[in-house]
């Protein structure tokens, strides 16, 4: 029942789905059509929400993306150095983080004082309220204080110099401007060791589901960042303010890109 719910949802939502996204989805039984709404509107969609954890995150280990658990403790260990000694004065904030996925694991984890899960989407946030409040471990817990924030990542309302980490699971590709959230990521992060960990995907990953439907190209392209190679996005977060020899990027699996930055 629970397979057909969600293959309903998001048939009902076919035309947000962009082609390439509708073969990963279909390794889940959804069937999609041919039309989409550009990212912005497709993670705003509460049935889209519904499904993020039902099958649509699962379906990211097809470009290498290790699963959740171990993605999580990458970013935890990569934090480590900025957050070690800290206590409750640490803050940790989990951008574009949808349902609440790592934001869940990072609080439980009780190694920060702080942990803001942050999204545009109010049906994504809404979606991870509801996780939260459903996790006794969670509404119970007392050492971290775990807030959800709507926001924009080209315009972080934080002061400058105030995060000690910043994680961006499966994100940067959905985000609008690029540089704007690269420069504000820098910005808010803490000198001298602020922590910046992010999974994203290589174009490759994209173009290989289009072959797979047939060579599909044209309107799909439009619908997410693109990013050919290590080098673009090296540049990316140079262009942000992140010195050369602090940026780590390394490629699991066949698409799935994991970026490490130190300020």
């Amino acid at each position: 029942p629970q397979t057909k719910l969600v293959t309903g949802a998001l048939n009902s939502l076919r035309v947000f789905i962009p082609p390439p996204v509708r073969s990963a989805l279909a390794t889940v039984g959804a069937d999609m059509g041919d039309e989409y709404i550009p990212m912005r509107d497709l993670f705003t969609s509460p049935a889209v929400s519904f499904a993020y954890e039902r099958g649509w995150r699962q379906g990211f280990a097809q470009a290498g993306f290790p699963g959740a658990d171990t993605e999580y403790e990458m970013a935890r260990d990569y934090f480590v150095p900025a957050t070690v000694g800290t206590g409750s004065m640490s803050t940790v904030v989990d951008m574009s983080c949808a349902t609440g996925l790592f934001t869940r694991r990072f609080a439980k984890s009780k190694d920060y004082g702080r942990v803001l899960g942050c999204d545009y989407s109010e049906s994504m946030l809404t979606e991870a309220r509801r996780r939260i409040t459903a996790d006794s471990t969670l509404s119970k817990m007392k050492s971290t204080q775990l807030e959800l924030v709507r926001l924009d990542v080209g315009q972080i309302p934080m002061q400058t110099g105030s995060v000690d980490a910043l994680h961006a699971g499966a994100a940067m590709h959905c985000w609008p401007d690029l540089p704007k959230a690269a420069s504000e990521i820098y910005r808010v992060l803490k000198p001298d060791g602020g922590r910046y960990f992010a999974t994203t995907f290589l174009s490759s990953y994209f173009g290989t589901l289009q072959q797979a439907e047939g060579g599909q190209t044209g309107p799909s392209r439009q619908a997410f960042q693109y990013f050919e190679s290590v080098d673009q996005l090296r540049k990316l977060m140079e262009d942000g303010g992140f010195e050369h020899d602090k940026i780590q990027i390394e490629v699991l699996g066949s698409a799935c890109v994991v970026i490490r930055c130190e300020k």
